[in-house]
C-alpha cells in the first residue's frame, strides 16, 4: 500500500498559522527574501560599540526545549548531577530496537500478509495491551530494567528515564530500526515495537516525544529506505503506533499525555544545494530527485497508512539537524522552512521547529579543524546560534552532544561538551567553555514560561531579552563575535522601571568560564555602560530591586598534601593541583539561618592567582558540613580522593556549583550559586573548592595556585560570604 502524494504544482492551501505546542503562536515575520535582506545588519561585524534599548513590548516566549543528546547514563554515576548543573530541560537519546525490543519478544507476523490482517491484529492487541498473545512483556521488562545499551552510549533504559523524570527533564526518544522495506508481516512487527516501547515509556515515565528514523536522507539509510514511499509508509505506521499507545495509556491510567512525533529528522550531509532538505535535490542520491525529504513529509502530514486523509497530523514537530554553519544560516533556515511549511502542508500550517542535533562543527570537522569547544571561535558562534534560534522562536535546540564519549575509532567525540571518564560508571569530570555558554543560555532563556521583550540595537544585532517572573530578573544575551576587540555596551533599560536594581554579568571568555565578572547597581534612569572583553559571551542579569543579606562563612579549612592538618579559621585558603605533591583543596561552611527563601544567591570571595595569570577552579556545593570543628588532613578531608585529587560522592553529597576564576590582581571572585540553595539540608550549606583534572590532557595549570581570603582574614569585607537576595 503506498500513500498518495499530492500534486506539487498545485499544493493545497489553508489558513496560514503557526502552532507551538503549549506555547505562544507567532507567525514568521519575514519571507525568505525579507530574511535575506533583514539579516544583513545582524551578520555584519559587531566588534564596535553596542547600544541596546529594551522595552516592555512582547517579542515571544522562551525556548521550550533546550537540551543535549546524551551519551553514557549508568547507575552509580554522577551524570544526573552534571545534567542538573547544565540547566537543560530536554535531552534526546538513541534507543535502537536491536537493544530494547528484541525480535523474540514480539509476534513474528505469520499470516499477516495484507493491510486488513494487520488491522485485525492491531485491534486485538489494543483490546488488552498488557495481556495478549503478541507481546512478551516479561522479557521486555527484564530488558528495559537491566540491559545496557551496547552502542557508544552506555546506559540502562529505566534508570535514565527515571532520572530524567526526577530532574524534570523532557526526553526525546530516537527509537528506530531500519526494517521498513518489508512485507506486512515485518511492518506488523515494527508497529508492535513502536507500540510496546511507547506504551512502557508513557505509562511509567510520561514520555511523549519520539523521533522517527534518524537521518533517512543519509546515504547509510538507503539500503532500507530505498525510496521515499518506503519512508512515508514507515512514518505513517510508526506514528500510528505511538498515537495508539499513548491513547491506550491515557485511557487505562487516567493520564493526559500527548503523542508528539518529530519528523523527518533530516541531515544536510548529502545536500548539494541550500534548501534541499526541504526541496528536491537531483544528484547522485536519486531518492529525493522529485521531492525533498521535508516536502514529502509535509505533503503527507494528514495521510495515514491506509492512504486516507485524516483530520489530525501524523507528526507534530518539524525536526532537522545542522552542523558546520553560523548563526545567519540558521536565521535564514527558520524563515525558509516556515515558508515551505505554509506551501507544503495540507492545512497551510507551520509546525514547531526543533534542531534535534546541532553544533558549530560535526565530529569529523573537529578532528581536522584544529579547534575545539574551548576555542573562542566555537563557543562565540554557538552563543550567536542560540540567540538567533530563540529570537526566531524555535521550539527546541538539542546540542550534539553531552559527553565526549569514545568513538569506534578510539577518538572521543569532539562535539562532547562535558569530559567523561572512559571506564567504570563513566563519571563526568568537568565542562568545556561551550558547555558553560549553553548553561548560561539555558539559565536565561530555557522554558516557554519566560517572556521575551523587544530590544532595539544601534547596528541591527540580534539581542534576546527575557523576563523570568519567578526570580524577578531580566536576562540579556550578549555574545561577542570571535576575533572582535573589546567594546562598550550601553544598555537603556529605563522603560523597564528597574532603577535601584542590580546588574550582574556572567562571562565565558578566554579568561572566565561562567563566573560573575561584574556586580553593579543600576542607576535610577536605567542606563548603564559596560566594557565587554574580546571574544566574550555575556549573560547580563538585571534583578528587580529587593532586600538582601550577607552571611559570613562560619568555618573553613585549607588542606594540602605538603602541610600540617588544617584546624580553626584560616587567614587564606589555597587551591592547587600539583603533581609534585603540593596539591591543595579548601572548604567553606555557612549557616543560612531562618527567614524567607532567597531568590538569588552569590558566593563572594577575595583573592588572586599567585603567578599573575588567571586561574579557574571548580566549586561543589556540599549537602552536609559535619567536617567543621575537626582538624583535617589530606587523607581525612571529606569527599576527596587524595590520590587522584578528585571529589567523591558527586551526585550524592556533592553537586557541581560552577567555576570560580581569579586573576593575577587581588579582587573579588564571585559565582552565582542560586541552584546550590536547593541542596541545603536544614540551616547548613558547604562548598568544596578544587582544581581537578578534567581529562588526561588537562595539564596546563598543573602546579599553579589560587589564594583566597579565609574566615580569619583581618579585613571583614574580604572574608568569604554568601549574599542572599529576597
Amino acid at each position: 500500500m503506498r500513500s498518495q502524494v499530492p500534486d506539487p504544482v498545485h499544493p493545497p492551501r489553508g489558513l496560514s498559522r503557526r502552532t507551538l505546542l503549549g506555547g505562544l503562536g507567532l507567525t514568521a515575520a519575514a519571507t525568505m527574501a525579507g530574511a535575506r535582506s533583514g539579516r544583513a545588519a545582524a551578520a555584519a561585524p559587531d566588534g564596535g560599540p553596542l547600544s541596546v534599548v529594551v522595552s516592555t513590548a512582547p517579542a515571544g516566549r522562551g525556548m521550550p526545549l533546550v537540551g543535549y543528546n546524551t551519551g553514557h547514563f549508568m547507575p552509580g554515576s554522577n551524570t544526573s548531577a552534571w545534567l542538573a548543573y547544565s540547566r537543560v530541560n530536554a535531552v534526546r537519546f538513541f534507543a535502537s530496537f536491536e537493544d530494547w525490543c528484541p525480535d523474540e519478544a514480539f509476534d513474528p507476523g505469520a499470516g499477516i500478509s495484507d493491510i486488513d490482517a494487520f488491522d485485525v491484529a492491531k485491534d486485538e492487541l489494543r483490546r488488552s495491551p498488557e495481556q495478549n498473545r503478541f507481546l512478551d512483556w516479561a522479557l521486555l521488562r527484564e530488558v528495559f530494567e537491566h540491559h545496557v545499551y551496547s552502542s557508544t552510549n552506555f546506559y540502562r533504559l529505566n534508570h535514565q528515564l527515571a532520572e530524567l523524570k526526577r530532574l524534570g527533564i523532557t526526553p526525546i526518544i530516537e527509537a528506530a530500526q531500519l526494517r521498513w522495506n518489508s512485507p506486512w508481516s515485518g511492518l506488523w512487527q515494527q508497529w508492535q515495537k513502536h507500540y510496546a516501547l511507547t506504551y512502557h515509556l508513557a505509562r511509567d515515565y510520561d514520555v511523549e516525544r519520539f523521533n522517527f528514523v534518524n537521518e533517512p536522507d543519509h546515504p547509510s539509510a538507503a539500503k532500507d529506505i530505498v525510496d521515499q514511499q518506503i519512508y512515508i509508509r514507515g512514518l505513517q505506521i510508526a506514528s500510528d503506533a505511538v498515537r495508539c499507545a499513548i491513547a491506550d495509556v491515557n485511557q487505562r491510567y487516567g493520564k493526559r499525555l500527548r503523542p508528539l512525533v518529530h519528523a523527518p529528522v533530516v541531515t544536510h550531509v548529502s545536500s548539494s544545494r541550500g534548501n534541499d532538505h526541504m526541496d528536491a535535490d537531483p544528484d547522485a542520491d536519486a531518492r529525493d530527485d522529485r521531492y525533498g525529504w521535508g516536502e514529502i513529509s509535509l505533503r503527507n502530514l494528514r495521510t495515514d497508512y491506509h492512504g486516507t486523509q485524516v483530520d489530525y497530523d501524523i507528526f507534530h514537530v518539524f525536526d532537522t539537524h545542522q552542523y558546520n554553519k553560523t548563526a545567519d544560516v540558521y536565521a535564514y533556515e527558520f524563515a525558509m522552512m516556515r515558508q515551505r511549511m505554509r506551501e507544503y502542508t495540507p492545512t497551510g500550517a507551520e509546525l514547531p521547529i526543533v534542531y534535534s542535533e546541532f553544533n558549530r562543527r560535526n565530529t569529523s570537522a573537529f578532528e581536522t579543524s584544529g579547534d575545539d569547544l574551548d576555542t573562542p571561535l566555537i563557543y562565540c558562534d554557538l552563543a550567536r546560534i542560540w540567540g538567533e534560534a530563540v529570537t526566531a522562536q524555535a521550539e527546541g535546540m538539542i546540542v550534539f552532544k553531552f559527553q565526549d564519549t569514545m568513538r569506534a575509532n578510539g577518538i572521543p567525540y569532539g562535539t562532547g561538551c562535558y569530559h567523561v571518564e572512559h571506564s567504570g560508571v563513566y563519571d563526568i569530570h568537568g565542562s568545556t567553555k561551550a558547555a558553560e555558554v549553553n548553561r548560561l543560555f539555558a539559565k536565561g532563556f530555557a522554558g516557554q514560561q519566560r517572556r521575551l521583550l523587544h530590544a532595539v540595537t544601534g547596528d541591527g544585532r540580534t539581542i534576546p531579552v527575557s523576563r523570568d517572573q519567578r526570580t524577578r530578573c531580566h536576562h540579556l544575551w550578549l555574545p561577542r563575535a570571535s576575533g572582535s576587540p573589546a567594546g562598550s555596551v550601553s544598555l537603556d533599560l529605563g522603560g523597564l522601571g528597574l532603577g535601584g536594581g542590580e546588574v550582574v554579568v556572567e562571562e565565558v571568555s578566554p579568561t572566565y568560564s561562567g563566573g560573575i565578572t561584574t556586580v553593579v547597581p543600576l542607576p535610577a534612569d536605567g542606563r548603564i555602560t559596560l566594557t565587554q572583553p574580546a571574544e566574550a559571551v555575556w549573560l547580563v542579569t538585571v534583578a528587580d530591586p529587593g532586600e538582601s543579606r550577607s552571611i559570613e562563612a562560619y568555618a573553613d579549612a585549607s588542606v594540602s598534601q605538603a602541610a600540617q592538618p588544617s584546624g580553626g579559621a584560616q587567614q587564606s585558603l589555597a587551591i592547587a593541583l600539583d603533581p609534585g605533591g603540593a596539591s591543595a583543596v579548601s572548604y567553606l561552611a555557612f549557616d543560612l539561618g531562618g527567614g524567607p527563601a532567597a531568590r538569588r544567591a552569590v558566593l563572594e570571595m577575595h583573592g588572586n592567582s599567585t603567578d599573575g595569570a588567571p586561574l579557574t577552579v571548580m566549586a561543589y556545593v556540599m549537602t552536609e558540613t559535619s567536617w567543621t570543628g575537626r582538624d583535617l588532613t589530606w587523607e581525612s578531608a571529606p569527599y576527596l580522593d587524595p590520590g587522584a585529587v578528585r571529589p567523591t560522592s558527586v551526585g550524592d553529597r556533592l553537586h557541581p556549583a560552577g567555576q570560580l576564576t581569579a586573576t593575577g590582581a587581588t579582587g573579588p571572585v564571585r559565582l552565582d550559586v542560586t541552584d546550590a540553595l536547593r541542596r541545603a539540608r536544614g540551616r547548613s550549606l558547604g562548598f568544596l573548592l578544587i582544581r581537578e583534572r578534567k581529562r588526561g590532557e588537562d595539564t596546563a595549570d598543573d602546579g599553579r595556585r589560587l589564594e583566597l581570603s579565609g574566615c580569619a582574614a583581618p579585613a571583614p569585607d574580604l572574608r568569604p560570604r554568601l549574599r542572599l537576595y529576597r
